[in-house]
């Protein structure tokens, strides 16, 4: 997949017989140029220490039926399940290994997309986010097996995946930011959040965690959530919550920024119920924790339909969080897959 700037660019320069358009033709070009330039280094890439290698590693297709599993959740910080002691958050030891993940999957964990940048990977769906990923890169998976020389942490590991995908499928890949129809996030209430949406206390350390044994998202019968204790999820993250009844749908987050409850929403939600992204509007920094929950209608109409199944949503926004969506224009960023190849053989 190649960049279209220079395509684009040269076109229109063509059309352009006064000099003073053909340099203004070629500024536009050049700032566009520099969006689509070799991706900056993150900030949490800073702090895990820049580029780094698996010692080994083995990559292969899985053409075999069967669960997609890792040896530690692949998440990034935003979860789709449950979390339960059974679970591994985190790396232990020196070993990274997976079978049948599609290579979209490792990328999003290398790259530790948010949920809107995943969502507009796999998807063209958002209007002005069309990324049009190959549709072997979002649907064959491959088994890895590889291996550092010292014990990694979890952002570590993402580095060497990182490398080892540059290096077997030959990727390559750059940031944008795109200006695009997003929903801001809001206070309904200008000041006032809702009644669970509260700030971090600074009395829950995050040294524990209450994991269930083991939880079922759809069964009901959850607790009730008051947020007078800490939530049984790990401090940082966001992830599902076992709903009050049955039907239902509950998500939360301990220690969280509104930032990345905002970039998280639409993975949890599902596109039916946000046709947008979110973009933080609140005004609300530090660390907060949240609980919400919504029964989607049993029709759930059409994507984008706001007016059906997006509304118990919206209801249960403002009721329990105190927070409301307004349309308008604003800033996306999206990692754009440049050049990708199937990999060769180990």
């Amino acid at each position: 997949m190649r960049s279209e700037f220079g395509t684009r660019s040269a076109r229109l320069c063509a059309g352009v017989l006064l000099v003073l358009a053909v340099l203004a033709c070629g500024a536009v070009w050049q700032l566009r140029a520099q969006k689509a330039s070799s991706s900056p280094e993150q900030d949490w890439e800073k702090a895990a220490g820049g580029g780094q290698q698996f010692d080994v590693a083995s990559v292969r297709e899985d053409r075999t039926s069967g669960e997609s599993h890792s040896n530690f959740s692949l998440d990034n910080g935003n979860a789709w399940f449950t979390v339960s002691r059974k679970d591994v958050l985190a790396p232990n030891g020196t070993l990274f290994s997976s079978k049948r993940l599609p290579l979209l999957r490792y990328i999003t964990f290398a790259y530790k997309l948010s949920g809107t940048e995943e969502l507009a990977l796999r998807m063209d769906y958002w209007a002005g986010l069309e990324l049009h990923v190959p549709d072997w890169v979002r649907n064959e998976r491959y088994d890895i097996e590889a291996r550092t020389a010292q014990p990694a942490t979890k952002d570590q590991m993402r580095l060497m995946v990182q490398s080892l995908l540059a290096e077997r499928f030959k990727l390559k890949v750059h940031w944008e930011t795109r200006e695009v129809p997003v929903y801001g996030l809001v206070l309904a209430t200008p000041g006032i959040p809702g009644p669970l949406l509260k700030r971090h206390a600074a009395s829950d350390d995050c040294t524990t965690t209450a994991l269930p044994e083991s939880a079922d998202n759809n069964a009901g019968g959850g607790p009730a959530i008051t947020l007078d204790a800490p939530l049984p999820i790990p401090c940082g993250m966001m992830a599902r919550l076992p709903a009050g009844t049955r039907g239902a749908h509950r998500f939360g987050g301990r220690d969280v920024t509104m930032a990345m409850l905002a970039v998280s929403m639409p993975f949890q939600t599902g596109l039916a119920t946000l046709d947008r992204p979110l973009l933080d509007k609140t005004g609300l920094a530090g660390g907060f924790d949240f609980s919400i929950e919504w029964t989607p209608p049993e029709d759930m109409g059409q994507p984008g339909d706001v007016g059906s199944f997006g509304a118990p949503f919206r209801e249960a926004l403002k009721r329990q969080l105190g927070l409301k969506l307004e349309p308008q224009k604003g800033p996306v960023d999206v990692l754009v897959i440049d050049h990708v190849e199937q990999p060769s053989a180990n």
